[in-house]
Formats: C-alpha cells, structure tokens, sequence
C-alpha cells in the first residue's frame, strides 16, 4: 500500500470553498486544502474522486498551492460574513509535504493576523511544530483541533492508514494539544462497517480519546465515495464483506455518500455511539450526519432513549433548525471561548459551528 510521492507546485487563484453549515463534519462555513491528493493513502479517502485541471498524476503526486497564503488573505479581506474555516477539506494539512512548503504554518499566520476563527483536522504529529502558532490564534479568536483515530489497533490502523502515524502518538498529540488549553478532540471517522464498528472497537477509541483530554468525539459512518478503491481493499482483506458492503449500498450511486447508506444501519451505529459516548463521560459528542432530515428523524425515532432525555434529543435538534443553527453559530464566532459563551452552548448542546 505504499506509494512514493513526487511534489509539484501550483499556483491558485482561489482558495476558500463553501461548505454551508451542514455539509461538514464539524458543520464549519468555509474549507481550504493547502494541498491537493494526500501522502497519509488512507484506503477509505476520497479526495482521489475529485478532479482538477491541469493536475496530471492524481495516483502518486502531490500538489502544493504555494500562493494560497497571499490568495487566502485576499480573500477574508472581501468577505462579508465571518465563519470558521476548516483546513482538511479532502487532505490532510500537516501531511510531509507541510515541512516542505509550510503552507498551512503560513495560512495560521493569516488566519490569526485576521482574527478568523478556524477548525484543523490531521493525523499528523507536525501540528505540534506549529503548538505556539495555534494557542496565540486561539487567545484571539475561537479554534479547535482534532485528531483522526479510526481504532486502536495498530495492525488494522496500518492497513486502514498506511503512511500515517499511529494511534498511540496521535493520542499524545491530543493529550499535548490539551494540555495548553486548545479545544482539541478526536475523530472517530470513518467508523466502518463490520470492520471497525464494534462495541469493542468504538469504545476503546472514546475511552482513550477522554484520557487524553479530548473535549469531543465526532462519529461518521464510512461514506464510499471512494468506492473503487476501498472495493479493492476490502477483496485483498476482508473478501467476505465485499456481499455484505453491496447490500449495504444496495441500488445506490456509484460514489455514494453516507447519505446513501441503509439509514437503518447508520442509526444503529449512532445509538450506540451517543451511548458509549455518554457512559465514558465525553464532553460533547457529534454523530455526523449528511442531511438535515437524517438528522431530525433519528432524533425523533430515537425521542427519551439517550440519558438526559427529553432535554438531550431537543437541543441536539436546534443545531439543525433555522433560525436557531444561525443564531447560535453568531454566539460561538463573536464571544469565542469565554467561560459565559461555553456554558450557554452547552446547555444548548451545541458544537463547534
């Protein structure tokens, strides 16, 4: 699964996409990928199925946006509407490339020089090189950082994530990033079926994730958009799931999202997510969810089954309904992290728009 990569440069004349406030994981208004095509070669990624022009070899090269500094401060100048700005749309940030071209330690500083509040998610210890970066933007506006753990197995991970690093350091960079009082928690995505969604498997990741001072577990369900690829992973390892996966997506598209799936399977797993969740302590907990109606209609099937309850299922409801999801968003982008701002967000159940 190895594959040697070969750099390229790029210059850019856009930066920021739009996510809107659903379409993301951490429900974030702007994305930015400093980098195109990933070293990490995550089996179940799917930056491979997006396409750019003028990018020859998708398959063993890596892009770099060397202007993307210069275009990103250009770009918050003109904008109207603050929103937090994720770096890891499709790749990973801190990928080996970073030490190279320090794009995103660039793109820190502007965000920072902006007061612009932004989200990073990495499976990568480089972040730690850019520790002091991260806790002088944080002082001035509100961020978070996350940390991909798929499972603590360190064989499984190293087929799952061939090129990353593995879970144990992950788990200290989160216990690191913690410990200088950066919301930082850990991605729990993808969960994937009937490899890694076991009672055993999600457990061990949240228990671990809260001892090392995570503030959140984001939880998503492997979406195949990347189907091709992971279709042939799942033949070189685990052939007798390849039935299982094309009944799951029975009569789907091609490149389905989670969107897509048997919506039964994806509620079994977030119940029992929010569960294991709710039993190891977790400060706040994120079942990710591709439409609003997923969202809305598992918490109303699943209305006084969480602890908590009525409360839990109502104000995990409000993030997902207008006007409320923009109001609360406002609350979170003006006043950041002061101790009155995260205590009326958490009575509200909300998290990190």
């Amino acid at each position: 699964m190895s594959v040697r990569y070969r750099y390229e440069e790029l210059s850019c004349n856009s930066v920021l996409g739009h996510y809107g406030n659903l379409d993301t994981r951490l429900r974030t208004n702007y994305c930015f990928d400093p980098y195109i095509n990933c070293e990490f070669n995550c089996v179940y990624c799917h930056a491979a199925v997006h396409k750019y022009d003028g990018f020859r070899d998708f398959s063993s090269s890596v892009c770099a946006k060397i202007n993307a500094p210069q275009v990103l401060s250009r770009e918050l100048s003109w904008l109207k509407r603050r929103g937090v700005v994720e770096l890891s749309g499709n790749t990973d940030p801190y990928q080996p490339a970073e030490e190279k071209y320090r794009i995103t330690q660039q793109v820190l500083e502007i965000l920072k020089e902006h007061n612009w509040p932004f989200a990073i998610g990495t499976k990568s210890d480089l972040i730690l090189r850019d520790l002091n970066l991260i806790t002088e933007a944080s002082e001035k506006s509100w961020c978070c950082v996350a940390l991909t753990v798929t499972t603590l197995n360190r064989n499984l991970a190293k087929l799952l994530e061939p090129n990353a690093p593995s879970p144990k350091r992950r788990l200290e960079v989160v216990r690191r990033i913690s410990g200088e009082g950066i919301t930082v928690g850990v991605w729990l995505t993808p969960i994937i079926p009937y490899v890694t969604d076991s009672d055993e498997n999600i457990a061990q990741v949240v228990e671990a994730a809260v001892e090392s001072g995570a503030k959140f577990v984001l939880g998503g369900v492997l979406d195949m958009r990347s189907s091709v690829l992971f279709k042939r992973f799942l033949e070189e390892h685990f052939a007798q799931l390849v039935p299982r996966y094309e009944q799951l997506y029975k009569g789907r598209r091609t490149c389905p999202s989670c969107g897509d799936m048997d919506e039964s399977y994806l509620y079994w797993v977030y119940k029992r997510f929010i569960s294991l969740c709710q039993r190891y302590g977790v400060e706040t907990f994120i079942p990710h969810f591709c439409t609003r109606k997923q969202a809305l209609l598992f918490y109303i099937r699943n209305f006084s089954r969480f602890k908590g309850t009525p409360i839990f299922e109502l104000t995990q409801s409000l993030n997902f309904l207008f006007p409320s999801k923009e109001f609360l968003q406002s609350i979170r982008i003006r006043f950041g992290d002061r101790d009155i701002t995260r205590r009326f967000l958490k009575v509200l159940g909300y998290f990190p728009k």
